[in-house]
């Protein structure tokens, strides 16, 4: 036990160059509390999201169709590995919790529909169409996340991934 403790502290001490504004692992809220373990929490939500159901599916979705032949298609996999690597770079950068940085990236586009936006748009017509709300994939990720695969992801993680959805229903 003492030696978790002892790792536990190794594995926080970049958190003491962070800007006053980031968000240190000690602040991270869980609406059901676990067991905690050597990793902070923000990584505990990295590996929680990357061994998902929906995470694994990432691999077989295309992130743009061509109607060429293309070599080059790329899969929304690629496309998140890829948000993650930046957005850390640009956390590091900042001097922000690069951890929940990149947890709320990996689990960004987990609710996209098909046919990326294109499909985002059709959705969210038809559901509203049918008087049912709407459809927004950023908020699908958090209902995919939290709500049918049950990872007890932190508030933060979440609350970023609804962000934009926010901002673009109020706008």
């Amino acid at each position: 036990m003492a030696r978790s403790k002892d790792l536990r502290k190794v594995m926080l001490t970049n958190e003491k160059s962070f800007s006053k504004d980031a968000c240190k692992a000690e602040e991270g809220i869980k609406l059901n509390e676990e067991e905690p373990d050597i990793r902070p929490i923000f990584f505990r939500d990295i590996d929680k999201i990357i061994h998902s159901q929906s995470y694994t599916r990432y691999i077989d979705k295309t992130q743009v169709y061509a109607f060429i032949k293309n070599d080059h298609i790329t899969h929304r996999v690629l496309h998140v590995q890829l948000v993650a690597k930046e957005a850390r770079t640009i956390g590091r950068a900042l001097r922000l919790n690069e951890d929940l940085i990149e947890a709320i990236a990996l689990g960004h586009d987990v609710g996209h529909a098909p046919f990326g936006h294109a499909g985002e748009r059709f959705l969210d017509n038809l559901t509203r169409k049918e008087g049912i709300g709407y459809f927004c994939h950023n908020a699908q990720s958090v209902k995919m996340l939290k709500d049918i695969e049950n990872l007890n992801l932190t508030v933060q993680t979440m609350d970023r991934n609804t962000f934009t959805q926010w901002r673009i229903t109020f706008k």
